[in-house]
C-alpha cells in the first residue's frame, strides 16, 4: 500500500502507467464488445492495438475517450481511477482521438478548425492562434498551412489537422483509429514520422490497425484483441507478422498467394481501358496505357502527381484537355459520369465519405 505524502493523501505509485484497463466490459445488445479487457499504456510508447474487424478495438478506445461508459470495470490515469464520461472530459485528463472518419468544418481553415471549441474566451485572435498553430506543427514536423481551407487538403493533410487539433488541447495520450486507412503509402511513412517526433517528446500514441507490417514497424508494444478479449501482448522484436496474424485469428494465416502465369491470357484478351495521350492542365501530360480484363494495373506516384485527376477522368468527373479514353473499344472522352457508368465502370473515391456517400 503507498505511504501518505506530506499532505496526508497517498502518494502515487511512481511505476503507475499512463493509462490502465482493469476489467472493462462493454456491451451491446446481443454482443459482448469487450470482455473484461486489461491493458496498460505506458508513458512515452506507441502501442499497436490490433485485431480483426469487430475484435473490439475501437469501442475500447472511444470507452477510454468518453463515447461509450463501460458496463463493468475501471479505468485508471496516472494510477487514479476516474470516470470519463464525454470527451470533454477525457480531453481534461490529457486523452485525445482521432478518428477514423474526420470531424472538421470543410469551409474553415486549419487554424479555425484548430481552435473550434477550445477558442478561450468571447474575443477569438484569429492569428495568433494561426502563429501558436505554425509553431506547433513545426515543432512535430506536420507540413501544413494554417490559413487554408480544409475543403482544399488531401485526406492526409485532414488527418494532421485532426491529430494537430488533438495537440492544441495538450494531450499526452493520443488515439488513432485505423489512421492509414485512407493514406497513400507516402503519407503513412510521413504519419510515421510525425509519431516518432511526438514519442519523443514524451506523447503516448494508440494505434489502432490490422496492417501488420505497419504495426511492426511503429509500435513499442501490441496487444491483439479476438471477440472482444486480451489474446496476448508482445513486442515487434518477440514476434512475427504470422504469428500476429495467428492470434488475430486463431488460426494459421496464408500470406503468400502464387498468382498464374495469365500473360498470354492477356494478350489474346486485347484491351479492356484503354488511355492515349491524355493531357489535363498541367496535372497530366501525355498519359498512355492500357489494362485487360482480369488484370490489376497499379499506378504510383508522391500525392498530388496526378493520380486523383486521372481517376476522375476515367470516371467523367473531368474531360481532359487532349487525349482519348476508351472502354471495350468505345470512346467514352468527355462523356458524363452516367454515360461511363453505363459502360460498365466503377469508381471508389479516396474520401468516402465526402465524395461517395450522401450521409445527411
Amino acid at each position: 500500500m503507498a505511504q501518505p505524502d506530506s499532505d496526508g493523501k497517498p502518494a502515487q505509485r511512481a511505476e503507475a502507467p499512463l493509462v490502465a484497463f482493469e476489467g472493462v466490459t462493454k456491451r451491446f445488445p446481443g454482443v459482448v464488445a469487450n470482455d473484461s479487457v486489461d491493458l496498460t499504456l505506458e508513458a512515452g510508447e506507441i502501442h499497436a492495438l490490433i485485431g480483426e474487424n469487430g475484435a473490439g478495438k475501437s469501442t475500447l478506445m472511444r470507452v477510454l475517450y468518453g463515447l461509450y461508459p463501460p458496463d463493468g470495470g475501471r479505468i485508471l490515469v496516472r494510477g487514479e481511477e476516474v470516470r470519463i464520461t464525454s470527451p470533454r472530459i477525457a480531453l481534461s485528463h490529457g486523452i485525445g482521438m482521432v478518428h477514423q472518419h474526420f470531424m472538421l468544418v470543410d469551409r474553415f481553415t486549419v487554424a479555425e478548425n484548430i481552435i473550434l471549441g477550445a477558442e478561450g474566451g468571447t474575443v477569438i485572435d484569429v492569428g495568433r492562434a494561426g502563429r501558436s498553430i505554425g509553431d506547433l506543427a513545426t515543432t512535430y514536423g506536420f507540413s501544413i498551412t494554417p490559413s487554408k481551407r480544409v475543403e482544399d487538403l488531401s485526406v492526409g493533410e485532414q488527418q494532421r489537422v485532426e491529430i494537430l487539433k488533438a495537440l492544441y488541447r495538450g494531450v499526452d495520450l493520443l488515439i488513432l483509429d485505423e489512421p492509414t486507412a485512407v493514406l497513400t503509402p507516402q503519407e503513412a511513412s510521413d504519419l510515421f514520422g510525425n509519431l516518432r517526433n511526438l514519442k519523443a517528446d514524451g506523447k503516448t500514441i494508440v494505434f489502432i490497425s490490422h496492417k501488420l507490417d505497419e504495426v511492426l514497424d511503429i509500435a513499442d508494444r501490441i496487444t491483439v484483441l479476438r471477440r472482444g478479449k486480451v489474446i496476448g501482448a508482445t513486442r515487434p522484436a518477440e514476434t512475427t507478422k504470422s504469428k500476429l496474424a495467428e492470434m488475430m485469428v486463431g488460426r494459421p494465416v496464408l500470406f503468400q498467394l502464387d498468382k498464374p502465369d495469365t500473360d498470354s491470357d492477356l494478350d489474346s484478351a486485347g484491351p479492356l481501358l484503354e488511355v492515349e495521350n491524355v493531357s489535363l492542365a498541367g496535372r497530366l501530360e501525355g498519359v498512355t496505357l492500357s489494362v485487360a480484363g482480369g488484370e490489376i494495373l497499379g499506378i504510383a506516384g508522391v500525392e498530388g502527381n496526378g493520380q486523383l485527376e486521372l481517376a476522375e477522368v476515367l470516371i467523367g468527373l473531368r474531360s481532359p484537355d487532349s487525349g482519348t479514353v476508351r472502354i471495350e473499344g468505345t470512346d467514352v472522352t468527355g462523356r458524363s459520369v452516367a454515360g461511363v457508368r453505363k459502360q460498365g465502370v466503377g469508381y471508389v473515391p479516396e474520401d468516402r465519405h465526402n465524395r461517395g456517400l450522401v450521409l445527411d
